[in-house]
């Protein structure tokens, strides 16, 4: 991250989805030694035993592992676990499917070990795949009964995968890659929250100030649970260059090394939002059974002020998500945006402009913008064209006010033009003991609840409008979004601003690498194996099992040769190489001219509503340009002109005095911001991506939200998931 545009800066990350990675291995070290409370006092045979039904356990662990590594669509990642039950392990025959006469091995019956066998036995709650699907976690019981002349003995667990929201969101700001921070002079930055990074935190000699936000083992309503430390600085690596850093950032309790990869979630896959907006406020898909019908109730929903109207429009859910009863694209029965009438600006692939300089924004739970596609699966071939480049479905334009509580989650890019303010922001702005010496700190500090203390963190989040003094304090009700992008967050104004030449640099550096070839650790310049070979090393679906477990279990949709999604060097896990992310232009169907990384958008955004009509919001939308192809997106402009440029919303460059939403994207977050009339720029709830490149200028300050810790479950925004694996209870059976 830069200071201004003379100085060298970037705040970078790589993400690596360690699909089960380290949890798994951490999981099969805690079995191992929870197993191992070993049996002082029996015969030498039983202790053989022993070990030999913790044999069992230890490859099952290992199978499980197995069976999770590349999945990153959520929607599907039990399927292999309750696979795994259905078929006992046995390897899928010549038909390629799991559970037919034609499986071949028994994998887990008698397996030799030592002197001794051992047989799993495999319970699964549920007991369905599709039941599966329905929930967020499933329990496997495993019973390993070892043989030894004549004698038995059995060890049971209960494994439970789940999905949780992520833990990167318990950070001000977090990078898969390096955190870097360069050029800032004393006073000209800020954090109350954690600066965090998978690689190394390299300050460089800035004047970075700051106080962490505690780590907790875990949340359960209100109630924190365990804390860890204070946080502060956090790395996977090493912190250097720490030398002018200052308030609590300073103290080396809290300067974090060689820490817990955290992994990064991915969004390849949104079937999950998809399902948590249409579920959202008890939605279901009506008395004909099909979601994106009239008859669908409840769902999140998504307000947009219309002007030429005066009033909201209404959009539920998923906008774009939908194909209709007839299965077809773009057909009457296409109703994405609720108004029941085909080929209007809330039909198929919208991009959505959402405007909030007039009137607020609103926003009710998670809702998902763009198309998985024709065949309506997320991250599949048909959502990229033939030379692998991605339609710019999904992307949003956002500025000015939103109010309410939720999530928007795009397959393509965010942009943020301007800045973005919560209308109802949480008050007192969050818990602390106000500002530190000099300045760089943000509005409204506590008072009434002056440190980040346990108690004081609890009692600020439980705020209400109706708590004493009523309407004077509010947190638990206030604004909260988060803004979630498959691909980049775009920041300033695009792509005709000042300093993007700065941004490019900082992409291109060698130190901030995205290009998907960097080896085994996913972090560049660190010389270790396969990085900068040339060569995307990932894993493929083999026959039978050959390169995956001992089952041999293919996830549903993909065959033999398929890249294993989230493999190797796959960072992203949308089973496609990425080159460098770089800025870059469209065509006029709104392709990507410069690569299939690269961020654009076009520049000239001329579509309108025909003004000329009795209803502009129901006759179709003009193609100005005459590109053949319509910009869907709410509003499209009002007006006749054919020239509408991003000058219109961003100023350039930019100065923003808020930023307020939890940014997340497992590519790249870059653009251009300055100060803006308060004399600071605050980016407030939490900064995410694998790697970064922004320009600013002091003041800026970096605020994390406490009301993300423990997943923000209670404050109506749904973060984005990631897989974990707990022991929920182990035994060993003792026979009669």
């Amino acid at each position: 991250m830069s200071k201004h545009a003379s100085q060298r800066g970037s705040a970078l990350v790589v993400v690596l989805f360690v699909v089960a990675g380290l949890t798994l291995m951490g999981l099969a070290l805690l079995g191992s030694s929870t197993i191992s409370l070993k049996t002082a006092d029996v015969s030498e045979t039983d202790a053989e035993l022993f070990y030999i039904a913790e044999a069992g356990l230890d490859r099952m662990i290992g199978d499980i592992t197995c069976s999770l590594v590349g999945q990153p669509d959520l929607d599907h990642i039990f399927d292999n676990y309750v696979m795994l039950h259905m078929t006992h392990g046995r390897s899928r025959g010549a038909d390629g499917v799991a559970g037919t006469a034609d499986d071949s091995g028994r994998d887990y019956v008698d397996v030799p070990h030592g002197r001794g066998t051992y047989t799993i036995n495999i319970l699964c709650y549920p007991t369905t795949i599709d039941q599966a699907r329905q929930m967020e976690f499933v329990d496997m019981n495993i019973r390993s009964t070892a043989t030894l002349e004549g004698k038995t003995k059995t060890l049971q667990t209960v494994i439970r995968l789940k999905l949780v929201p992520s833990r990167v969101f318990d950070n001000a700001y977090f990078m898969n890659n390096f955190g870097w921070m360069s050029g800032w002079s004393c006073g000209s930055i800020y954090f109350h929250g954690n600066l965090r990074a998978n690689g190394d935190i390299r300050l460089y000699n800035s004047c970075v100030r700051g106080q962490g936000t505690p780590y907790y083992e875990k949340v359960i309503g209100n109630d924190l649970i365990g804390r860890i430390h204070d946080g502060g600085l956090i790395a996977g690596r090493r912190i250097l260059g720490a030398t002018k850093v200052q308030g609590p950032f300073a103290d080396p309790a809290n300067q974090h090394e060689y820490q817990d990869v955290v992994p990064m979630p991915n969004l390849s896959d949104l079937s999950i939002y998809v399902k948590a907006a249409r579920e959202w406020n008890g939605g279901t898909p009506g008395p004909d059974g099909i979601w994106g019908t009239s008859d669908d109730t409840g769902g999140s929903v998504l307000q947009v002020w219309d002007r030429k109207l005066g009033r909201y429009r209404t959009y539920r859910g998923c906008i774009g998500c939908n194909v209709g009863p007839d299965g077809v694209w773009n057909t009457a029965d296409d109703m994405w945006g609720r108004d029941g009438v085909a080929n209007t600006d809330d039909d198929e692939s919208p991009f959505m402009v959402l405007d909030g300089r007039y009137q607020p924004i609103i926003i009710d739970g998670p809702v998902v913008i763009g198309s998985p596609g024709p065949d309506g699966i997320w991250n599949t071939a048909d959502e990229w064209d033939a030379a692998g480049l991605r339609p710019m479905t999904g992307a949003v334009v956002i500025l000015g006010h939103i109010s309410g509580q939720g999530s928007i989650y795009t397959p393509g890019n965010i942009y943020l033009p301007n800045g973005l303010t919560y209308d109802n922001p949480p008050n007192p702005h969050l818990p602390g003991s106000g500002p530190p010496p000099g300045t760089g700190y943000g509005p409204n500090p506590s008072t009434t609840y002056p440190s980040m203390d346990e108690e004081d963190i609890e009692a600020w989040r439980s705020l209400t409008i109706n708590s004493p003094p009523a309407g004077t304090y509010h947190v638990r009700d206030a604004d909260m979004v988060g803004l979630f992008a498959r691909e980049n967050i775009i920041i300033g104004r695009f792509p005709d601003g000042s300093y993007w030449n700065h941004v490019d640099h900082w992409l291109a550096d060698p130190d901030n690498e995205s290009k998907e070839d960097l080896g085994l650790d996913n972090l560049p310049n660190t010389g270790d194996t396969n990085e900068g070979n040339g060569t995307w090393d990932v894993r493929y679906y083999g026959s039978d099992g050959q390169n995956q477990c001992g089952s041999g279990l293919i996830p549903a949709g993909y065959s033999v040769g398929d890249v294993i999604p989230g493999s190797g060097e796959d960072i992203d896990g949308d089973a496609r190489f990425d080159d460098t992310i770089r800025r870059g232009r469209l065509n006029r169907q709104g392709l990507p001219i410069s690569g299939s990384s690269s961020f654009a958008f076009p520049e000239n955004i001329n579509d309108r509503l025909n003004s000329a009509a009795s209803n502009p919001n129901t006759a179709p939308p003009l193609d100005t340009d005459g590109d053949g192809l319509i910009w869907r997106g709410s509003p499209l402009w009002l007006d006749s002109s054919t020239s509408h440029r991003w000058s219109e919303v961003a100023p350039n460059p930019p100065r923003i005095n808020e930023l307020d939403a939890v940014l997340y994207t497992n590519h790249a977050i870059a653009g251009v911001y300055f100060r803006g009339s308060s004399g600071i720029c605050e980016i407030y709830g939490a900064f995410v991506s694998r790697v970064e490149a922004t320009v600013g200028s002091s003041i800026s300050m970096f605020t994390h939200d406490p009301r993300l810790l423990g997943g923000a479950k209670d404050f109506g925004i749904y973060l984005p998931r990631e897989k974990a694996i707990e022991i929920r209870a182990w035994k060993e059976e003792v026979q009669d």
